[in-house]
């Protein structure tokens, strides 16, 4: 069984976005999840090239930031509460997304 999910808005379909990138980059985070880790810099990466194409820069920047976090954490050097506190920071700074 599939589950489709259908947003009727830009605005849903981006904050959706957003929150999903929240929940896998958390998973990979606080439980080392490598499939939510795979899926959280997948969707980063989308995120912050639209924030790219947006010229929204400090979001971009908090978006790749939290890329380098997901990355440390898949190579066992993870920052722990501070990738926690950057996640936390891109999910405020790229709100309006």
């Amino acid at each position: 069984m599939a589950l489709v999910l259908t947003l009727s808005t830009t605005e849903g379909a981006q904050a959706a976005g957003l929150a999903a990138v929240q929940g896998d980059a958390r998973l990979c985070l606080q439980a080392g999840s490598s499939s939510a880790c795979e899926r959280a810099l997948d969707r980063a990466e989308q995120l912050q090239r639209r924030a790219a194409d947006l010229e929204a820069y400090p979001c971009q920047t908090l978006l790749l930031a939290l890329q380098a976090d997901v990355i440390l954490q898949q190579l066992g050097q993870g920052r722990g509460e501070q990738a926690l506190a950057d996640l936390d920071a891109a999910v405020r700074g790229c709100a309006g997304l």
